[in-house]
């Protein structure tokens, strides 16, 4: 295959998996918070790289939102949670960057838990 043919296909291949252009928007998506990782996961069907993400994703928000609600309401540890909000934004904003490279990130708990469904 020519550079051109590569290029007018707009498949960039990197670390194994194929990022297809169509795929990024929803590898975004599969880490954004509130729960918007719902719409990769329900909507794309003919990608399993972007399901993967997605799955891990929707466990990442929603077990990292379980951790907040619960270390809130901790008295002593509540402070806690002022350190773990950002560091959530920074392992999403890290998950969507090595997704867009093609990537897949295997967080230790988080990855057991989405490859379960």
């Amino acid at each position: 295959m020519t550079p051109q043919d590569q290029q007018q296909q707009n498949i960039q291949s990197v670390g194994g998996d194929t990022v297809r252009e169509q795929d990024k928007m929803m590898l975004i998506l599969a880490y954004a918070p509130c729960l918007l990782c719902l719409i990769p996961l329900l909507t794309v069907k003919d990608s399993e790289f972007v399901k993967w993400h997605a799955k891990q994703g929707l466990v990442l928000t929603v077990g990292g939102g379980i951790a907040l609600s619960i270390l809130g309401v901790i008295p002593i540890v509540g402070f806690a949670t002022c350190l773990l909000g950002p560091g959530l934004l920074v392992v999403c904003i890290m998950a969507i960057m090595k997704a867009l490279k093609g990537e897949r990130w295997n967080l230790p708990v988080v990855s057991d838990l989405a490859s379960k469904f």
